[in-house]
């Protein structure tokens, strides 16, 4: 007889776009145990993730230092290119409608951000980012998801609470407690038998079945009867959102998406996008620019469009890459894995500034820029001042908290 665990271990890899619960450790169990449950408030928050590895160095550049010239001979930017920020400090040139936001006091710039003993590889830093702990044991739950966890109550499963547009579920939504969905059409989720892909045939099979809810089997359908009682909810809100706003790419899709949602009203409150195609180990110059030039419109389009829709006060945006890259570029015009890069935060409710200390060029770690806040810090700022959460208990360890919210 299989356990719960097994049972799910043996059948998530086919379905991906569900939440299926595990085991919390024990650190993260006794947390949502002994918390009170937050005062839920009506505010949301946007993951952007930048998949790869964004280059922070020629993100948030600093063009007045000569070592910065030094040790990127062809992909450095001239001061007279960037989106200047601060006299010492600036953008990419393709930033130019996120420098607008910063001039608007609605983009908040985090320099330097990392963790201590930085990984350089994909796989443990996306996951020590999504988990929020650097132990060598991997909590089952992620960050958002313990979110979502802390905040249940009864009655919930009918709630739409967490919502991943990136047609897998990332670690960071990963629950105990609650079912998250991964969609990247909402439009095309299908309604009926006849044009459902094969896939939502087996989950709809799945929901309607019937079986003991206390065993494995009856878990996992409570899992698939949470993506079909919200999938009409969100075709719904798609054919009632109506905008103006043109969003670039991929990525401005899927922002285009969270406003939608947020648009209806659901009560969605933790929203997870994702931008990728940033390792850029060859040729670095071209991609990278069209990529933050994507990143920059989508964010300025997701902003003018809250505001048209007049939500953008209950809205905080927060984009993060698994790492930077190193100092030094390398001998194909790119950049290899490193460490510290940046953050944004973005937002009416955000106090648009410079945060933290840009990192030394003259004091590197193995050739890396070693970081100056630890990443947790911007995740318990957000967790206390925003979500209503307590992220001492949700993220094991007290972090200083940053002046990035003007609430």
């Amino acid at each position: 007889m299989l356990s719960r665990r097994e049972f799910l271990g043996q059948t998530a890899t086919g379905l991906s776009a569900l939440s299926l619960g595990g085991v919390m450790p024990s650190l993260f169990a006794r947390a949502g145990e002994s918390a009170a449950k937050a005062d839920r408030n009506d505010h949301v928050l946007v993951v952007v993730e930048l998949n790869g590895g964004n280059d922070g160095l020629n993100t948030v550049i600093p063009f007045e230092n000569p070592l910065y010239h030094k040790y990127r001979p062809t992909l450095r930017l001239a001061k007279e290119q960037v989106v200047k920020l601060t006299d010492q400090i600036g953008l990419h040139p393709a930033m130019g409608e996120a420098g607008a936001l910063f001039k608007a006091g609605k983009l908040a710039v985090i320099q330097g951000v990392g963790y201590p003993e930085p990984d350089r590889s994909h796989f443990r830093s996306m996951e020590i980012w999504h988990t929020a702990s650097t132990a060598k044991k991997v909590p089952y739950t992620g960050w958002l998801g313990r979110v979502l966890d802390q905040q249940f109550a009864p009655g919930d499963e009918e709630q739409l609470r967490g919502l991943a547009l990136t047609g897998t579920l990332p670690q960071a939504l990963q629950a105990e407690k609650v079912a998250v969905p991964a969609l990247q059409q909402i439009e095309g989720f299908a309604a009926t038998e006849g044009t459902m892909p094969a896939g939502q045939k087996v989950l709809r099979k799945l929901s309607s079945g019937a079986g003991d809810k206390s065993d494995a089997l009856g878990f996992l359908r409570r899992q698939a009867e949470t993506v079909f009682r919200t999938s009409q909810k969100l075709r719904d809100a798609a054919a009632k959102y109506k905008s103006t706003v043109e969003y670039p790419g991929n990525l401005g899709q899927q922002l285009r998406r969270a406003a939608q949602v947020i648009n209806a009203d659901l009560g969605v409150r933790l929203l997870y996008v994702s931008q990728g195609g940033y390792d850029t180990h060859n040729q670095q110059a071209a991609s990278h620019q069209a990529l933050l030039g994507e990143l920059a419109g989508a964010l300025a389009a997701f902003q003018k469009d809250l505001e048209q829709l007049k939500f953008a006060s209950k809205v905080v945006v927060m984009v993060f890459s698994e790492f930077g890259r190193r100092v030094d570029e390398n001998a194909s015009k790119g950049t290899d894995h490193g460490a510290a890069s940046c953050m944004f935060v973005a937002g009416s409710p955000v106090r648009g500034k410079l945060v933290a200390t840009y990192p030394s060029l003259e004091k590197l770690g193995d050739g890396d820029l070693i970081h100056t806040v630890d990443f947790r810090s911007v995740y318990a700022t957000l967790l206390d001042k925003w979500l209503g959460c307590p992220s001492e208990k949700l993220l094991g360890e007290k972090f200083p908290l940053l002046d990035l919210l003007t609430t």
